[in-house]
């Protein structure tokens, strides 16, 4: 076997030799691109960043996920058997919009109630007609003149 040494340690040589090399060539490669590297950390973090939020706000989204899902399906559920109730006993929507009718009554209302003059409100004429808006005396003359009348 000594032949086989022989061969092995010329191969061992060059092998670490070339290890030895390429490690002192790729340290001097990422000492000349470490700022390059630091800067992409930095770029990575900055374009995970809305999904570290995503990954906090995890509950909250499921939740709202959750509550449109089956609000939506709750109102389609609704809507269709309110459609199936009304084809069963021949609901059927009014050709004539409702606001249009609604107008027509009361234009037709107008039309045959005739115009009276509105007189203005005359506070003054009020109270002197009805005596319980002029307060006479106090309360004490009141119960004075209660007292007395008895």
């Amino acid at each position: 076997m000594g032949w086989l040494s022989l061969l092995t340690a010329p191969l061992s040589f060059l092998y670490g030799l070339t290890v030895t090399s390429l490690s002192y060539l790729l340290a001097s490669l990422l000492f000349i691109a470490s700022p390059v590297i630091y800067v992409g950390r930095i770029v990575l973090y900055l374009t995970l960043l809305p999904l570290q939020i995503l990954i906090k706000l995890e509950a909250f989204i499921c939740f709202m996920t959750g509550a449109v899902l089956i609000g939506a399906t709750i109102g389609m559920i609704l809507y269709f058997t309110g459609n199936i109730i009304s084809q069963v006993l021949k609901i059927e929507d009014s050709p004539e919009q409702p606001w249009n009718r609604v107008k027509e009554e009361s234009r037709e209302s107008i039309a045959s109630t005739p115009e009276e003059p509105e007189l203005p409100f005359d506070y003054w004429e009020m109270q002197k007609k009805d005596t319980k808006y002029l307060p006479y005396s106090t309360i004490l003359e009141e119960e004075e003149n209660s007292n007395g009348s008895e």
